[in-house]
């Protein structure tokens, strides 16, 4: 009996499926083929792969169909290849694009049967210490069919052990961390306790029949049968969404994958996200006790008091902390010269009126390029003329703080970490070693690890714990032209705690501002992000910024054709087209659902093409 099947082939480009002929050998099933199974076909001369996206395929009755070359391996299970499809028209993408996510990075030949799921004794056993939070967690029914997820809140120390557990003893639990390293040392602790756990995507074949699948981004399209619930942790991080086109979040993936397995979704953090809040069935928080516990100190340093004798980076409460013999890490996102502008009076930052954003010193006149905002260089608090502009980087820090401090300066800036003398130390580097000043001829009789270090935020990733944390200058972070600033902002500072530890502890965290009332430091100094989230939402509803209004950005050679169709098309009169700026055009539109029609419908020009939805730059 001939039979055909649908296949998707692996080229962006191209999206769309050709029908193709089974073997004998996969039609009569001595070769299982599925829905998702990896194959090789011939296209136009080229053999490429593929995924069966369906069987039995319609017979054309006036062409003779090619054959399937070979079936490659084991690909992803049916309801993923569902899933790549929503997140096709949800991102703007290709179904390639997820399927190759979704799929394995080394041939898988067969999965292996599924033991029966039962939750090991030692997990069991340790519901006496479950914190009542926990309880209250998943306390609050499922809704029916998996619906909205619910938001637990917690403080940046507090260990999710005991919700893992919690989670674990519901039934299949698929749990989705940030980062590496934080999904290792989890997967470690399940195995230690007896529990079946997959680590994602390296275990691909192991997740179709673990009891806890645990995985970073990639994670979200782990091969794992129905989901009894999902639990994303630190739902607000950057490195669940990417910034290469399709824009996909993780988190988003897998609140929808707990939609269609009907399982319970818990979002968890120390700072919900507005998209978390604006979806979520329940908010969860931990006792006030306990969240403020979890946060260390935070002293805000106002740099609008100090002497102007200290210094453009160094106020007064630095310069001590510099001479002490704690370990600190200064963390300044800045590489070469910064747009702020501050009085050289009174020490007031310029910000635009409309958008609260820096404004940028141009010929005498302060200028907002979004807002379009300009008003002569005036200081708006005492009248002074003469302003400074921030313009010291994390090398020019790093050579006065070590006269300063007069010991070691450890530089780190994204994955390389140069010593003092400007030289590549390694990925080594922040655990020891980097950083002695070589301008010394006589050796030193020993040496020691340094214990005072600067960079980019990336010394937040790679230091493992600290004395203090200083952020010199948070408001380059707090007035970035982004609708995220604030949110981005928060994230350094659940970070950094994480670095010095929770209260008890001797840990503290620094930052330097003028903008001292900034809703996002009085929501950390005081461990409570509720009036700050709830500021924020009201922001961005006004504004018209996500998630109360979906956004698109279009840009690439195509886009001046790919923006006419949508002008053109059904669902014009609900888009806000603005641009192009930069050769960049945004599409706004109220409704998600329809802009996200719109863009599946609009006809794509040949040449390149970028449509980022809801991007994090923005």
């Amino acid at each position: 009996m001939r039979q055909a099947v649908q296949v998707l082939v692996d080229e962006p480009a191209i999206d769309r499926e050709f029908t193709y002929l089974l073997p004998p050998e996969m039609a009569s099933g001595r070769v299982p083929v599925t829905v998702g199974t990896i194959v090789r076909v011939v296209l136009n001369r080229r053999r490429l792969r593929g995924w069966v996206t369906a069987l039995d395929a319609p017979m054309p009755a006036d062409l003779e169909l090619a054959p399937i070359s070979s079936v490659v391996g084991v690909g992803p299970p049916p309801h993923v290849v569902e899933l790549a499809s929503w997140a096709a028209w949800r991102w703007a993408g290709t179904r390639a694009h997820f399927l190759r996510t979704a799929s394995p990075d080394r041939v898988v030949k067969g999965l292996p049967t599924s033991p029966p799921v039962s939750l090991p004794s030692v997990v069991s056993d340790e519901g006496a210490d479950t914190p009542e939070w926990v309880g209250e967690a998943f306390a609050v029914p499922a809704p029916a069919g998996g619906g909205l997820p619910a938001v637990v809140r917690l403080g940046p120390c507090v260990d999710e052990w005991p919700l893992v557990v919690e989670a674990l003893r519901h039934g299949r639990a698929l749990v989705l961390v940030p980062t590496v390293a934080w999904a290792a040392r989890l997967v470690g602790r399940l195995r230690q306790a007896g529990v079946s756990t997959a680590l994602a995507p390296r275990d691909w074949a192991g997740a179709a029949s673990a009891h806890a699948v645990v995985g970073t981004r990639a994670g979200a399209w782990a091969p794992s049968g129905r989901l009894d619930v999902v639990v994303v942790l630190d739902e607000h991080d950057e490195a669940y969404q990417g910034e290469a086109a399709p824009t996909w979040n993780a988190r988003d993936v897998a609140v929808e994958r707990a939609r269609r397995d009907g399982a319970r979704c818990l979002l968890v953090g120390p700072m919900p996200s507005p998209e978390a809040m604006s979806s979520a069935s329940s908010v969860t928080t931990a006792p006030r006790s306990d969240e403020r516990e979890a946060w260390p100190r935070v002293q805000i340093a106002d740099r609008r008091h100090d002497d102007p004798a200290t210094g453009e980076w160094c106020g007064e409460d630095l310069a001590e902390l510099l001479r002490s013999d704690d370990t600190v890490v200064c963390v300044l996102n800045r590489l070469g010269r910064a747009r702020l502008a501050y009085c050289a009076s009174c020490g007031e930052l310029a910000r635009s009126h409309v958008s609260g954003r820096a404004l940028r010193l141009e010929n005498q006149q302060f200028t907002d390029p979004d807002s379009g905002e300009v008003r002569p260089a005036v200081c708006e608090f005492c009248g002074a003329t003469k302003f400074r502009r921030a313009r010291v980087g994390v090398k020019g820090v790093a050579e006065e703080m070590e006269r300063l401090a007069r010991r070691p300066v450890a530089q780190i800036v994204g994955g390389v970490a140069p010593d003092a003398t400007g030289a590549s130390t390694g990925p080594g580097a922040a655990d020891g070693g980097a950083g002695a000043s070589s301008r010394r001829q006589q050796p030193r009789p020993q040496t020691r690890q340094p214990a005072l270090y600067i960079g980019t935020e990336a010394v937040l990733h790679r230091v493992p714990s600290a004395d203090a944390v200083v952020f010199v200058d948070f408001d380059q972070e707090l007035t970035a032209p982004r609708y995220r600033a604030g949110e981005e902002a928060f994230a350094l500072l659940v970070r950094a705690a994480r670095l010095v530890g929770p209260r008890s502890g001797s840990g503290s965290i620094l930052v330097q501002t003028r903008l001292p009332d900034h809703p996002v430091l009085t929501a950390a100094a005081e461990a409570d992000p509720s009036d700050w989230l709830r500021a924020e939402v009201e922001r961005r509803s006004a504004m018209r910024q996500p998630p109360a209004a979906a956004w698109a950005l279009v840009s690439g050679a195509a886009a001046p054709g790919y923006i006419d169709s949508l002008a053109a098309g059904l669902h014009a009169s609900s888009l806000d087209i603005a641009g192009p700026a930069d050769g960049t055009w945004r599409i706004r539109s109220d409704d998600s659902d329809t802009l996200l029609d719109a863009l599946a419908t609009a006809e794509r020009p040949s040449g390149r093409l970028r449509v980022a939805v809801d991007p994090l730059r923005a």
